[in-house]
């Protein structure tokens, strides 16, 4: 008898070690790595308007907005899961300037827990989704005429893809390293945790901090429904997100006019450092082919 309570009660221990290692790295995973906003547009010379506005669930999401003249559409920039609307490892801040400079507002914004915006914990995507469906909306009553282009990377991307399938009023996406699942994407990047472990961790985030990582699954999104034109974008040696898991979203999708566009060399969400002058003609040209209008022409800013 003595045995066997003894044999209890260190499985009892263990048991509760687990539980609390589950919620340690419940924490761990959820706890967004918040970054400074390195630059505005002014350092490139460039007019912009600080805005703020809010989700449905009341967090203040902050970011600018920059209105070229005679626009003929609005870019929605969303950046990666650890960035900012200004994240230089991406080269965003140029890619604003890019855009600008060809005729297209852009809206770039910070998600929930990042940068200046509200909010202190990585849902997954699960309400970060809402982030984006508040910048659609927001973009949308400044020039509520013109096309609407969500323009994101990684994460970014792939709420996009998902937002789209949900209905959200925009013409087109550009989906820049999206993964297939968060799920798995959280997988590959605890990979050294247990599995069991890790399981128990994503419940735990989902019951504490609403953290759903099977909230956005763009396979399965691309799958059910494609609304709008897709451009992919992936280069082909990212070590974070495979390319593979764009070109199985693309193989799911059943929009004809998506297209795929790889860059060779370059590793995460890298493909406009890389090639900035090559990754911007792709973009317009899949603009311009998807939302039919005047040639986009350079403007002076």
């Amino acid at each position: 008898m003595t045995t066997l309570w003894l044999v209890m009660g260190v499985l009892g221990v263990l048991a509760l070690a687990h539980v609390a290692a589950a919620r340690l790295l419940a924490d761990a995973l959820t706890r967004t790595k918040r970054r400074r906003v390195e630059g505005t547009p002014t350092d490139l010379g460039l007019r912009y308007e600080d805005v703020q506005f809010g989700t449905p669930d009341g967090v203040a999401l902050r970011g600018w907005y920059l209105e070229s003249p005679g626009a003929r559409g609005t870019v929605i920039l969303v950046h990666d899961i650890d960035g900012t609307r200004s994240d230089r490892s991406q080269g965003l801040l140029t890619l604003q300037r890019d855009y600008l400079r060809r005729g297209l507002n852009v809206l770039a914004f910070d998600l929930r827990g990042r940068g200046e915006s509200g909010g202190s914990r990585d849902c997954f995507g699960a309400s970060e989704r809402t982030d984006v469906a508040a910048a659609v909306e927001f973009a949308r009553d400044r020039a509520r005429h013109l096309p609407l282009i969500l323009h994101g990377f990684g994460l970014g991307g792939a709420l996009a893809i998902v937002g789209a399938s949900d209905g959200l009023d925009v013409d087109l996406i550009i989906a820049d390293s999206p993964f297939a699942s968060a799920r798995s994407y959280l997988r590959r990047r605890w990979s050294n945790v247990p599995g069991y472990l890790f399981s128990m961790a994503l419940r735990v985030a989902t019951s504490r901090f609403g953290a759903n990582a099977d909230a956005v699954r763009p396979l399965v999104s691309a799958s059910q429904s494609s609304p709008v034109p897709i451009l992919f974008i992936h280069c082909d040696a990212d070590r974070l997100v495979p390319l593979a898991d764009t070109l199985n979203i693309a193989a799911a999708s059943l929009n004809a006019h998506n297209a795929i566009w790889r860059v060779p060399g370059a590793g995460h969400c890298a493909g406009y450092l890389r090639a900035p002058d090559a990754y911007v003609r792709q973009c317009l040209a899949f603009i311009e082919d998807a939302v039919p209008a005047r040639r986009i022409t350079a403007v002076a800013v």
